[in-house]
């Protein structure tokens, strides 16, 4: 397994993404456009599984999500690809609803919630799955890695929405 990743707009992103590949000890490699990503690909064509980090970015940003959406347009060319989008457990609905709508008009994606370690409101998790139809992946439950990310569990959540531990 491989990281690549396109994330250079944010401060200290690669820093902290190499960091993460050296606990998980996996190479990084770092791609500055859209146009770069088919020769990271074949760089790293030796490793079953490439996980590629877009950079954050506010849906509001048109320029932005046509980055991500070139970058994700790229990784399609000849490969098998699985697009995640990652959500706060934390975001108000109506604004996962708009990243979900952003999203949708250029990915099929799956969903991963992380903070859920700081909320104990359950329900959005729920309805953007309902609204948006993308499957439940993958949750986070703290900052260690990777120790607290775990496959989405939906009976767990149920369970807390309706009160149980």
């Amino acid at each position: 397994m491989a990281f690549l990743t396109a994330d250079t707009y944010r401060i200290a992103a690669t820093e902290q993404l190499r960091t993460y590949a050296n606990i998980l000890d996996m190479p990084l490699t770092i791609v500055y456009s859209s146009e770069e990503i088919q020769d990271a690909i074949r760089n790293l064509s030796e490793y079953d599984l490439i996980l590629v980090d877009t950079a954050g970015f506010s849906h509001k940003n048109a320029a932005q999500c046509e980055d991500v959406k070139k970058l994700i347009g790229g990784l399609s060319v000849g490969n098998k690809t699985e697009v995640y989008l990652v959500l706060s457990a934390t975001t108000k609905y109506r604004d996962l609803q708009d990243m979900c709508n952003i999203y949708r008009t250029f990915a099929d994606y799956r969903l991963i919630f992380t903070k859920l370690d700081e909320t104990s409101c359950y329900g959005n998790l729920l309805n953007i799955h309902l609204y948006s139809g993308a499957d439940l992946s993958y949750a986070t439950y703290g900052q260690n890695v990777p120790d607290d990310i775990e496959v989405f569990d939906t009976q767990k959540i149920v369970k807390k929405l309706l009160g149980g531990d």
